[in-house]
């Protein structure tokens, strides 16, 4: 389960960019290359990413008739097929497929909505065996985030920075006249660790303290429409390319870490069916007095 999450910095910002968008990017780049996604917006705040998206991609998306309210109303279980009964399917353009669960608009329903799924977020974290997971935590930090994020094998996170390329195009010629044009913020997506308390806090400090091992990627210049999925221009075409190499970055972090669970987990298997209490018995046994460890009498 992969969690993305804003820096705890919010001193720069990108109108319309924030977690939220970045998470949506990164499923529908993770679904074009044949995976299954369940995309879930774990928003404490209600910054209505269901609406974006289907402002974006002109389809109507309402989270009250499939999202988290809808799906905390049926009082069902978590489990895999009544989440699949409360999604929205997102057109895709590759093999694989992309199920987005919304969280309700209103900051108080939103907030509630955050708290139900935290309680749940073992039972989510185990949707990862069908789904590829990928929670959108936008927003200030909140208690619900730092829960979800403890579960999560990947927690990433989207900080804006102040940007140092001068402008270019038209507004590189419209600078040789006389107008200045500060240049485009950085966005900056860095890794945390699953295990961190606030995992936004250690972002934020990256960017101040220049520490290089936590980034993943970053993007110069951001359109978001684009990232919720509205139709690209050919120059959104390097944002796009960005956000695919990030996306695959993280499958392979993802697929790695994986293997080395199973790695784990059959190396304990096996160490426990070698250490069983028959096996111990059988031990026991054979080393007793009077047999050889064939067993025979001697």
């Amino acid at each position: 389960m992969l969690t993305v999450c804003d820096a705890d910095d919010a001193s720069l910002t990108v109108p319309g960019l924030d977690a939220g968008t970045a998470a949506v990017a990164i499923a529908r780049s993770w679904a074009r290359v044949g995976r299954d996604v369940l995309l879930v917006d774990a928003d404490a705040h209600g910054s209505g990413l269901s609406q974006r998206i289907g402002a974006a991609t002109r389809l109507a998306l309402d989270p009250a008739q499939r999202g988290l309210p809808s799906l905390i109303a049926s009082r069902a279980s978590l489990s895999a097929e009544t989440v699949a009964q409360h999604c929205w399917l997102l057109p895709t353009s590759g093999g694989g497929s992309l199920h987005l669960l919304g969280a309700p608009t209103h900051p108080y329903g939103a907030h509630q909505a955050a708290a139900w799924l935290a309680d749940r977020a073992r039972k989510l974290a185990e949707l990862a065996d069908r789904w590829a997971v990928i929670v959108s935590m936008p927003g200030a930090a909140a208690p619900s985030y730092v829960r979800l994020s403890r579960v999560a094998s990947q927690c990433l996170a989207l900080a804006v920075a102040p940007g140092t390329t001068p402008p270019c195009g038209l507004r590189a010629v419209l600078a040789a006249f006389g107008p200045r044009f500060a240049p485009d913020p950085e966005i900056r997506l860095l890794i945390a660790e699953a295990d961190a308390a606030a995992p936004l806090r250690l972002a934020a400090d990256s960017l101040t303290t220049g520490m290089s091992a936590p980034l993943i990627g970053g993007i110069e210049r951001a359109r978001p429409a684009v990232l919720l999925g509205a139709r690209p221009r050919p120059r959104d075409r390097v944002l796009l390319k960005a956000l695919a190499d990030v996306a695959a970055r993280l499958a392979a972090m993802a697929d790695h870490a994986d293997e080395q669970a199973a790695l784990r987990v059959g190396t304990n298997g096996l160490a426990a069916t070698q250490c069983t209490p028959a096996t111990a018995e059988a031990a026991t046994v054979d080393r007793a007095p009077g047999r050889s460890p064939a067993g025979a009498v001697t």
